[in-house]
C-alpha cells in the first residue's frame, strides 16, 4: 500500500465526502439493477436504506484514511456483516456493495489514492468473510456483575423505578459511583448494543434502555460531594456528526467530583460553539468524546480550529472514546496531548490524586 502523509490522507477524505451522494446513489442503482427481487422484496424503501447504507460505508472508510488503520475498516465491515446476517442479508451482499464502491470511486481518484482505497476495502471485504467472527469479549469477574446482569434486565424491560433502585442500592452497599458508572452503566449499554446488533432487540427497546440509562445517571450525579479542590474549567463535547453522549456525560459528572469546573456540552455541536464555551471559562483541558471512526474527520477539523482561534492560549485536547481502540496513531497524528478509552483512564490523567474511584 501506498502511505499517504496527513496532508495527502485529509484531500483524500474530501474528495470522498465531495462524491458520498453521487457514489451512493450509483451504487445503489447498480445493485438494484443486478438484483430486481430486492425490489420486489423491499420496495422502495429499500432503495433508501441502501443508499443510506452506502453512505455509511463511505463515511467509516473516510474514518479509517484519517487513522490511517486498515484493520478499523475490517473491524466496521465485520460488524455490518454481523448485523445484517442477523436481519437475513447474507455477507456476500456487503462484500459487493464494497467492490461496487471502489468501482464508483475510482473515476475521482489519483492513482496513490486509488491504491490505498484498494487496500482499506480488501480488508473489509476479506472481513465479510469471517462470518463466525465472534463479537467483542466481554469483561468479567466485576464486583458489581450481578448488579450489571439485574440493572440490564431493568432497562430492557423499561422499568425505570427499578433500575434507580437496583443503583441506589449498589451505592448503598459501598460502591463508589464510578463504579456503578463503568461497570454497571456502560457494561450494559455495551451489552444493549450486542443484543441490538444480533437483532435479538428492536431500536425502540435500544432507545428505551439508553433512555433509562440516561435518567440514571442524572440520580446518581446527585449522590456526588462537593469537591474540595479547584482544578481550573474543563469542557466535554463531543463533535459534528456524534450522536453519542453517554460517555461524555459521565466523564464530565465524575471530572466535575473531582474538582473541575467542568461544561458539558452535549454532542453534535458546530466546532464555533465549542471554542465559545472553551473562551467563557477559560478552559484549561477540552474533552473530546468520539465513539465512531466515521467522526474522526470533524475531529481533526475541530482540534485545528480550535488552535487556530486560541493559538494564545490553547487548551490541553484530551480525546476519549471507543473510537480509538482501533485509531492507534490518530492523536499523535493530529497532536493531540493524550487519548483515554475509558472513564478510570480519564480519571489517572486528569485526576491523579483524586478519590473518585476509591
Amino acid at each position: 500500500m501506498v502511505s499517504l502523509s496527513l496532508s495527502e490522507r485529509f484531500a483524500l477524505i474530501q474528495k470522498l465526502v465531495s462524491v458520498k451522494q453521487s457514489v451512493a446513489q450509483a451504487m445503489t442503482d447498480e445493485f438494484f439493477l443486478q438484483h430486481p427481487d430486492w425490489l420486489a422484496r423491499y420496495g422502495e424503501r429499500g432503495r433508501q436504506f441502501c443508499t443510506a447504507d452506502a453512505c455509511f460505508h463511505i463515511d467509516f472508510l473516510a474514518g479509517a484514511i484519517e487513522a490511517d488503520s486498515p484493520p478499523a475498516f475490517a473491524d466496521y465491515s465485520r460488524w455490518t456483516a454481523r448485523m445484517l446476517g442477523s436481519r437475513g442479508i447474507g455477507a456476500h451482499s456487503l462484500e459487493e456493495n464494497l467492490a461496487q464502491l471502489e468501482k464508483h470511486l475510482s473515476a475521482a481518484l489519483n492513482p496513490s489514492e486509488r491504491e490505498t482505497v484498494a487496500t482499506f476495502l480488501a480488508h473489509g471485504r476479506e472481513a465479510c468473510r469471517e462470518s463466525d467472527s465472534p463479537p467483542r469479549a466481554q469483561p468479567s469477574g466485576s464486583r458489581l456483575e450481578l448488579t450489571r446482569d439485574v440493572f440490564l434486565a431493568a432497562i430492557l424491560g423499561g422499568q425505570r423505578q427499578a433500575a434507580l433502585g437496583i443503583v441506589e442500592e449498589a451505592l448503598r452497599f459501598g460502591h463508589s459511583i464510578v463504579d456503578v458508572y463503568v461497570d454497571v452503566f456502560t457494561e450494559s449499554l455495551y451489552r444493549v448494543g450486542d443484543l441490538w446488533e444480533r437483532n435479538k432487540i428492536s431500536v425502540a427497546q435500544e432507545h428505551l434502555a439508553t433512555s433509562i440509562t440516561q435518567y440514571a445517571i442524572a440520580a446518581v450525579y446527585r449522590h456526588m460531594l462537593p469537591a474540595k479542590v479547584n482544578r481550573g474549567g474543563m469542557v466535554v463535547t463531543g463533535v459534528a456528526g456524534e450522536s453519542h453522549q453517554i460517555g461524555a456525560n459521565i466523564v464530565a459528572d465524575a471530572m466535575e467530583a473531582e474538582g473541575w469546573t467542568v461544561r458539558f456540552l452535549g454532542t453534535n455541536l458546530p466546532h464555533s460553539s465549542i471554542v465559545a464555551a472553551v473562551r467563557e471559562i477559560s478552559a484549561s483541558v477540552l474533552c473530546i468524546s468520539t465513539t465512531i471512526l466515521a467522526n474522526l474527520p470533524a475531529v481533526a477539523e475541530l482540534m485545528e480550529t480550535v488552535r487556530s482561534q486560541l493559538k494564545e492560549d490553547p487548551p490541553r485536547i484530551v480525546l476519549g472514546g471507543s473510537a480509538y481502540r482501533m485509531a492507534t496513531q490518530f492523536a499523535s497524528e493530529a497532536g493531540a496531548s493524550e487519548v483515554v478509552t475509558d472513564l478510570r483512564g480519564a480519571l489517572a490523567l486528569l485526576a491523579p490524586d483524586g478519590i473518585a474511584s476509591s
